[in-house]
C-alpha cells in the first residue's frame, strides 16, 4: 500500500458505486434483475472484462435489453439492490464538517442520482455519453479546479480496477472490499460492510456514531 504524505484537512470525499456502495454488485445487474433480464447483463459483463466489446456497445445493448421495463425502473432497481450499511450516516457526517461529497461512476446516470445525497454525482448517460475509467480523474479534477481543492484535500473511495487510475493521482485513498491490483495502489484497505468504519482509517476524527 501506498505511503501517506502528511495530512491536510479534508474538503472533498469521492466515492465509486458499483462494488464500493453496492457490495458484490453492479448497478446494471440490479437494473437488469428488476427488468427481469439478469442473463443478458451478466453476458455482457463477461464480453467488456474480457475485451469483448466497448463500453458504448455494452450500454446500447443494456439499454435494449430494460427497455420494456417502465420509466420507474430505476429507482425500483435502487430501492431493491444491496448497499452497504453507513451510507446516510457517512455522508451527514461529511456535510456538516463542511466536506464536499462526489459519487463517480460508469453506471447510469439515473440509478447513480438515486443516491440523493451526494452533493455532485457523475455517471453514464447510456448509450453515447460513457464515463469510463480513465475519465474518473479528469472529472474529479475539475470538480477541483472549480472548488480551489488540492490533491492532498481528496480522499477516495473505491473497490476495482476501474478505481486504478484515480487512485494512482490520488494519496488519501481507501480500496473497500478491493481487487489486488487496487489494495497494491491504496493508502488503506476495508474489508467489512459498513462505509462509516473504512472512513475511519482516513478520517480517524469520525469517531462518534451519533
Amino acid at each position: 500500500m501506498r505511503q501517506l504524505a502528511n495530512q491536510s484537512p479534508i474538503r472533498l470525499a469521492v466515492f465509486d458505486m458499483d462494488g464500493t456502495l453496492l457490495p458484490g454488485t453492479t448497478a446494471c445487474q440490479q437494473i437488469a434483475l428488476a427488468a427481469e433480464a439478469p442473463t443478458v447483463i451478466e453476458q455482457l459483463e463477461h464480453d467488456y472484462r474480457n475485451g469483448l466489446i466497448d463500453s458504448t456497445v455494452f450500454a446500447e445493448r443494456a439499454l435494449e435489453s430494460w427497455a420494456h421495463a417502465g420509466d420507474d425502473l430505476y429507482q425500483r432497481a435502487y430501492l431493491a439492490a444491496p448497499k452497504i450499511a453507513g451510507v446516510d450516516r457517512t455522508l451527514r457526517w461529511l456535510r456538516s464538517h463542511g466536506i464536499v461529497t462526489c459519487l463517480v461512476t460508469m453506471a447510469p446516470r439515473q440509478f447513480a442520482e438515486c443516491f440523493s445525497d451526494f452533493g455532485h454525482v457523475y455517471a453514464s448517460t447510456y448509450p453515447t455519453d460513457i464515463l469510463n475509467p480513465e475519465d474518473k480523474p479528469h472529472v474529479v479534477r475539475e470538480l477541483q479546479q472549480k472548488l480551489g481543492i488540492a490533491d492532498l484535500e481528496t480522499i477516495a473511495f473505491g473497490d476495482s480496477d476501474s478505481d486504478l487510475p484515480l487512485f494512482q493521482r490520488l494519496g488519501r485513498t481507501v480500496a473497500v472490499n478491493a481487487t489486488p491490483s487496487l489494495l497494491s495502489v491504496a493508502a488503506h484497505s476495508y474489508e467489512g460492510d459498513d462505509i462509516w468504519d473504512a472512513l475511519r482509517l482516513v478520517c480517524p476524527e469520525a469517531e462518534s456514531r451519533s
